[in-house]
């Protein structure tokens, strides 16, 4: 999951810069359940992968907090594991991932000016 992670906010990061990406509606409520244990393996990842990629701990928790209710919204745990493992390979996999990031991280980006 590491490589997801690095893709992830590396390419949130570029979109900041340099891409235009299009905006989409986040919803607050996840529609499917994830175990207790992999939302809190999730966000440990994250976290150490957000602030290492230079993100401060407040914006970094902001960021895992929205992309895992997200994710929970759009798939089950089951899918969003599968998703995972397959986009190490697959670009539309990964673009799937990255997509909700970039949501995420823009509505961070906003919400803070």
């Amino acid at each position: 999951m590491q490589y997801f992670y690095s893709s992830l906010l590396t390419l949130s990061l570029l979109a900041i810069g340099n891409v235009a990406v299009a905006y989409g509606k986040i919803s607050p409520q996840p529609e499917n359940k994830y175990s207790p244990e992999f939302i809190q393996n999730y966000n440990q990842e994250c976290l150490q992968t957000s602030q290492g990629q230079g993100l401060e701990k407040p914006e970094a928790k902001q960021l895992c907090n929205c992309t895992i209710k997200e994710f929970q919204r759009q798939y089950s745990q089951a899918e969003f594991i599968q998703l995972t493992n397959n986009s190490a390979k697959d670009q539309t996999a990964e673009t799937a991932l990255v997509e909700v990031g970039q949501l995420c991280f823009e509505k961070i980006l906003y919400e803070q000016q």
